[in-house]
C-alpha cells in the first residue's frame, strides 16, 4: 500500500514541479515586459531586454535567407513576367496607334502602312527587353538603396512595444511553449517514477 502510494504521488509530485519549472522558464522570456528591480539585482524578461538585438537578427535572417534581393530579382524578372510585360505594352501601344494616333495625327497615319507600324513595334519590342535586362542588372542596388529590407524588418521590429512583441512570439511560439511546459511535467513524472524505484531496490 506504501509502496502504491509512492509510486503515485512522488511522480505527480515531480510532474508538477517540472510543469512549473518549465512554466516560470518561458514565463521569463517574456516578463517582466519592464526592468524590474530587487536589492542589487535587475530583472527583465528575455524578449523585451533584447529587443533590438532580436529585430537586427530577424532582420539579417529575412534580408539573408528568407527574402534576399536575390530571391525577390529571381521571382521578378522570370522569362515570363517580363513576356507579360513586353506584351501589355505592345497591346497598349496597338491601342494607341488604332485609335488615338489616328484621330490626334491623321496626316502622320496616312503616310504609316501596315508594314511601318510592324517595324516600329519590333524595335520597340527590342527596345524593352533591352530596357528590362538593364533594369535586372542593376536591381541588387535599386533594392538595396531604395528598399532596404535588412532594416525595413529591423526597423518595425524595434518599434513594437514589449507588450506587442510579447504577443507576436506567443502567437508564433504558441504550440511550441506549451509543449515545452508539457514535457517538463513527463520528464518530472518518470523522474519521480525513476526515483520510487531507485529506492525501493536499493531498501
Amino acid at each position: 500500500m506504501i509502496l502504491l502510494l509512492k509510486l503515485i504521488l512522488i511522480p505527480l509530485v515531480s510532474a508538477a514541479i517540472g510543469w512549473i519549472t518549465n512554466k516560470i522558464a518561458v514565463w521569463l522570456l517574456f516578463n517582466p515586459k519592464e526592468p524590474v528591480k530587487f536589492l542589487f539585482w535587475t530583472f527583465q524578461g528575455v524578449f523585451p531586454k533584447r529587443q533590438d538585438a532580436i529585430a537586427t537578427r530577424i532582420g539579417d535572417l529575412v534580408a539573408d535567407e528568407l527574402l534576399s534581393v536575390h530571391s525577390i530579382k529571381e521571382q521578378v524578372f522570370t522569362d515570363e513576367n517580363q513576356s507579360s510585360i513586353v506584351n501589355f505594352v505592345l497591346q497598349r501601344v496597338d491601342l494607341y496607334l488604332e485609335h488615338e494616333f489616328k484621330k490626334e495625327h491623321w496626316f502622320l497615319n496616312m503616310f504609316m502602312g501596315d508594314g511601318t507600324k510592324t517595324q516600329m513595334k519590333s524595335e520597340l519590342e527590342r527596345k524593352l527587353y533591352e530596357s528590362l535586362d538593364d533594369i535586372s542588372e542593376n536591381f541588387h542596388e535599386y533594392l538595396e538603396e531604395k528598399v532596404n529590407i535588412r532594416k525595413l524588418v529591423s526597423d518595425r521590429i524595434s518599434s513594437l512595444d514589449s507588450g506587442q512583441v510579447n504577443n507576436l512570439m506567443n502567437q508564433i511560439l504558441k504550440s511550441e511553449l506549451g509543449f515545452i511546459e508539457l514535457t517538463g511535467a513527463i520528464l518530472g513524472f518518470l523522474i519521480g517514477l525513476i526515483q520510487v524505484l531507485m529506492l525501493e531496490i536499493i531498501g
